[in-house]
């Protein structure tokens, strides 16, 4: 620390570009001297009482705006469950315990009387209702180390010279606070939280080995406060219907009862405000892992589970919608169909046509967010309209439960939908009734298999054509319009609304940098964009561990874990982008296949 204190001291009303001798000795990167030739430096690593710390520029247009990385060593933080076998769940709990001081410290060196240049300002990624993998914090198992990613603005004086003295104060006080911080670590605490993931685990493997794609324990908490995530106050606990009542054993020895959806086609139903779409909401949130308090901690669902919408008005480029449409006006081929402006029906498709390329096997539909005449066609309208393009939902889902794909409907309007479902469960004020037996018994026929189309070809890959990226110099933003959310990058534009998967600011921030990837990563144009985007979150937060993104992205960038599904959703409805068309030849050997 001492070295340290003696830097800061040198740096005192210098000019700010001193600042990066606190990472290197001299600027080495000449363009003179070519890479491979460079000199390469030591880290420069400062310590503090148990702790190591060392600092990352964000650009020499910035040099006050410094990355503090703080190094704690794993002999602070330890738990009963060994730190290698559940890595994500300490890196939260340790954010958990840290992020909301640091960041109240930044707030209280605010002062309304002094410029923000002339104030030191922290910034720690907070944590949010999940449990998630974040930049952070992240365990480093080589180090042995959990390391915090710390956003430091070295203060000021007249807005230019460095405040070596309150540069140094502020530091040592970060560090005295998350020294402080991590004694205060309770031991029962940081198990319960690990014990919890776990379990999570747990489950999520007992469904895969089961056939249940979704699992509502008995006792959650299902309605939200508001629009908040958190648990309703006087919300009605989750209880499972007795004929659908799972156990799951845990190696605890503790029995977890609960509500589980089998495989295939789920239709929920119930009048107005009686919980449905609150239940498909959960279903959907249950994709992730919740932390302990939110009341949705044992609702876990099939990890690759996608909420579709009608979204009128959706960008759709070379897309084939022919598993939905024989044929389309404008004289397009359903092959390779595009809309800068697609109506409810035809986005609707899209979405399942682009969800089961992504490797969805669970499909997630409320009738209220559904295009109608996409979704159904009744017997009197099969008979009145005889020249229909579209092959409704209806005529496919039996199809997409063969390819192991299921589907949960929620509906309150029309019967149609019982007579294809394996499972049916009435909403009744929150409490869900099985009533599968009474529907086939006595309120609807049977599914006609007459009806069942051919089976289709769906989509199995796509090719990003690259934008021209000569002197072009790419820049994202992420913009929110009341309800409405959108990704920009230059002047391609994805409206990311209804991808109700992303939940928080650093999924948004790692759709828009590994978008951004996507375009300007040269050499990949051959391989399959699916594959591509799999790759790209592979490597989301090892491969900029220790980069400073800084360049065509705010320094301030937090990353957040997302999906492969998600990320492809994103690119497909990007504004301006093509994709390779397939040519002549293999146009026609798919037409004679």
């Amino acid at each position: 620390m001492n070295q340290f204190k003696k830097q800061m001291m040198s740096f005192h009303m210098q000019e700010k570009n001193c600042l990066n001798r606190l990472y290197i000795d001299k600027q080495i990167y000449l363009s003179s001297v070519r890479s491979s030739e460079q000199p390469v430096e030591e880290e420069k690593i400062y310590v503090y009482k148990d702790l190591s710390f060392q600092f990352m520029g964000t650009g020499f247009r910035t040099p006050q705006k410094l990355i503090l990385l703080v190094f704690l060593p794993e002999h602070l933080i330890s738990g009963t469950y060994p730190i290698v076998s559940y890595p994500v769940a300490y890196e939260d709990y340790v954010l958990g315990i840290l992020a909301d001081s640091v960041n109240h410290l930044s707030e209280e060196y605010q002062n309304d009387k002094k410029s923000a240049r002339e104030k030191a300002q922290f910034f720690l990624q907070p944590v949010s209702s999940v449990v998630q993998r974040r930049n952070g914090c992240i365990y480093l198992e080589e180090k042995k180390a959990f390391r915090l990613r710390i956003q430091f603005q070295v203060p000021l004086l007249n807005g230019i010279c460095v405040n070596g003295k309150a540069g140094f104060k502020a530091v040592k006080e970060v560090l005295n606070l998350i020294a402080n911080g991590l004694l205060l670590i309770e031991k029962e605490a940081l198990d319960a939280h690990v014990r919890l993931y776990s379990q999570q685990l747990e489950i999520r493997q007992y469904l895969k080995e089961h056939n249940i794609t979704a699992f509502i324990a008995n006792g959650s908490i299902l309605p939200r406060e508001g629009d908040t995530q958190k648990p309703a106050g006087h919300a009605v606990p989750f209880v499972s219907p007795p004929e659908l009542e799972v156990s799951v054993p845990l190696q605890t020895g503790e029995v977890l009862t609960g509500m589980g959806v089998k495989k295939g086609i789920t239709v929920i139903t119930g009048g107005g405000y009686s919980g449905k779409s609150t239940l498909l909401d959960s279903i959907e949130q249950g994709i992730y892992h919740h932390r302990r308090g939110d009341g949705r901690e044992y609702v876990i669902t099939d990890d690759t589970a996608c909420k579709i919408y009608a979204e009128d008005g959706r960008y759709i480029c070379d897309t084939d919608i022919s598993p939905f449409f024989s044929y389309i006006s404008e004289n397009q081929r359903v092959e390779a169909f595009s809309s800068l402006k697609a109506s409810g029906s035809v986005s609707q498709a899209v979405n399942i046509i682009e969800a089961v390329y992504g490797g969805s096997r669970l499909l997630l539909i409320d009738e209220d967010t559904s295009a109608a005449n996409f979704m159904l066609r009744d017997e009197n309208m099969r008979k009145l309209v005889q020249n229909e393009p579209i092959i409704p939902f209806t005529d496919r889902i039996v199809e997409l439960k063969k390819k192991g794909i299921s589907t949960i409907l929620v509906i309150g309007g029309s019967s149609e939908y019982l007579k294809y479902a394996d499972t049916i469960i009435l909403m009744d004020n929150y409490i869900p009734i099985e009533k599968t037996q009474y529907v086939r018994s006595c309120l609807c026929e049977a599914f006609d298999k007459d009806r069942e189309k051919q089976s289709c070809q769906w989509t199995q890959e796509r090719y990003l054509q690259m934008p021209a990226r000569e002197n072009e110099f790419f820049y994202s933003e992420y913009v929110q319009i009341e309800n409405a959310r959108y990704i920009k990058i230059n002047d391609y534009i994805a409206d990311i609304t209804k991808i109700t998967a992303i939940i928080c600011d650093g999924q948004i921030n790692s759709l828009a940098y590994l978008t951004e990837k996507l375009l300007t990563d040269t050499g990949e144009e051959e391989i399959d964009l699916l594959e591509r985007c799999r790759k790209k979150i592979e490597g989301l937060i090892e491969n900029t561990r220790d980069t400073t993104l800084s360049n065509t992205h705010q320094y301030e960038l937090c990353l957040e874990m997302i999906r492969p599904l998600d990320l492809l959703m994103a690119v497909s409805r990007m504004r301006g982008l093509q994709y390779r068309k397939i040519d002549t030849e293999e146009e026609t050997c798919k037409e004679k296949n």
